[in-house]
């Protein structure tokens, strides 16, 4: 018989920094035992959501990194997934930047997260602009989505889809992590095709090859000093 050590609601009120004062009001955090490989995120008005989600990809999201980015950590964060539910004061939906010190604060209080920052040297991709041109702004309505149909030809459909998830993508598909050197902030409609396997599907270009000719992006091979996340230590969410 499993144990339900997780805590169904606790109340949290802290006063973030002064770049985000938005408090949490209500976290609640579940272990989620689904066997599912998709999460899910949602950000709606007082309300932000991680659902099967590992505690790994909550501090990746936390510190705007990516999970080459972080280590010293136990295995079991990067295997074990849970729900994360978080009440907040702010009726505002939140952008990625506004999640970061609420989702850090949560991990310090309820996971126990203790870390410090080191400098290392990675060899990586830059993606660059190559013709802006080429990348088609979102203007009106519509619901964010980027979504990737893995089949012998790629394709990657985004709708108000942003840079930073596009290199979080990429970086699944190539032999070196890709980091964002666009300066590009806003949101983008796009279909990105290329081939998976060139050998075989001769007739769609390469990754390298869709980037540049189809949304005028370019990856380039850099060695770079990036900044890394060492996790000291961090426990089970804390029970009621």
């Amino acid at each position: 018989m499993k144990t339900s050590w997780l805590l169904a609601v606790v109340p949290m009120c802290a006063t973030l920094t002064a770049q985000s004062q938005t408090s949490l009001e209500v976290v609640s955090i579940k272990p989620n035992h689904t066997g599912a490989a998709a999460s899910e995120t949602n950000t709606t008005p007082g309300r932000m959501s991680f659902i099967n989600v590992t505690p790994l990809s909550l501090i990746r999201r936390a510190f705007g990194v990516q999970d080459f980015q972080i280590t010293g950590f136990p295995s079991w964060i990067s295997t074990e997934r849970f729900d994360v539910v978080a009440v907040l004061d702010r009726t505002a939906v939140l952008s990625d930047q506004d999640r970061q010190p609420i989702l850090l604060r949560m991990l310090t209080e309820r996971w126990n997260l203790r870390f410090h920052r080191e400098s290392r040297e990675y060899g990586v991709y830059s993606l660059v602009v190559a013709d802006a041109s080429r990348l088609k702004t979102h203007t009106g309505t519509g619901t964010y989505a980027m979504t990737v149909e893995p089949v012998d030809r790629v394709v990657l459909r985004s709708t108000r889809g942003n840079i930073g998830r596009l290199v979080e993508i990429l970086s699944r598909y190539t032999d070196r992590v890709v980091i964002d050197d666009t300066g590009l902030k806003g949101e983008y409609d796009f279909t990105l095709e290329w081939a998976q396997n060139p050998a075989v599907d001769g007739g769609s270009p390469t990754l390298f090859t869709a980037l540049r000719e189809q949304i005028g992006l370019r990856l380039e091979p850099v060695r770079r000093a990036m900044p890394v996340i060492v996790i000291d230590s961090i426990d089970h969410p804390s029970p009621n």
